[in-house]
């Protein structure tokens, strides 16, 4: 089945990710047009755990140079996610909102997934996301880097994305790494985001 395709931005050359050819788009930031797209806003969403995503979810094999790649494999589920946030960072140079869950509130900071939302102005389901999060974490309560103490209990739904920007490949060949992705680097699964955020809520009973 195709999927819809959001004219977001205009003049994209896509090359095959995985090809390892430089990608040339008029994208202002990584992968933007996946990172705010609303087109799968409606369709059912299946439940999955962090602990699942960091350890059963193959990477992918984008890089930084991938900046036009289109969505691909489970990238086009929708998925709900229960979690602790532990770092909440509202002003993002992109406009997301930024935030670091982890399966458990006592779970090392570091097994981590992220998760953003972008800014209203890309939808409607983006403001409302905003509201509820508001209404859900006392943003007064955060450290200077957005931390809280102690964490508070989210569920969101959206889109998995693979963040490739920060899927790091040795010069010298050797296993590839994640860094410099919040603290979520514990393995090249944890550059698997939900993003964009379509709803935020409190977790069910």
């Amino acid at each position: 089945m195709l999927r819809p395709v959001i004219a977001v931005v205009t003049s994209c050359l896509l090359v095959s990710p995985g090809a390892g050819a430089a990608q040339t788009c008029a994208e202002p930031h990584y992968r933007w047009s996946e990172k705010i797209d609303t087109a799968f806003a409606a369709r059912p969403a299946a439940r999955v755990e962090i602990t699942t995503i960091l350890t059963g979810w193959a990477p992918r094999s984008l890089t930084s140079k991938d900046i036009c790649a289109p969505r691909a494999g489970r990238e086009d589920s929708v998925f709900v996610v229960s979690g602790w946030a532990r770092r909440v960072q509202l002003h993002e140079a992109d406009g997301d909102t930024h935030m670091e869950l982890t399966q458990a509130a006592s779970s090392p900071v570091t097994s981590c997934v992220i998760v953003e939302i972008p800014a209203d102005r890309y939808g409607v389901a983006y403001r409302h996301a905003r509201t509820a999060l508001a209404a859900l974490v006392d943003t007064t309560r955060l450290s200077q880097r957005g931390d809280l103490d102690p964490p508070v209990a989210v569920q969101v739904t959206g889109l998995p994305f693979f963040d490739g920007w920060h899927q790091q490949v040795p010069a010298a060949g050797g296993p590839s790494r994640a860094t410099q992705h919040g603290r979520c680097n514990s393995s090249l699964r944890a550059l698997w985001e939900i993003h964009p955020v379509y709803k935020v809520e409190a977790p069910g009973p």
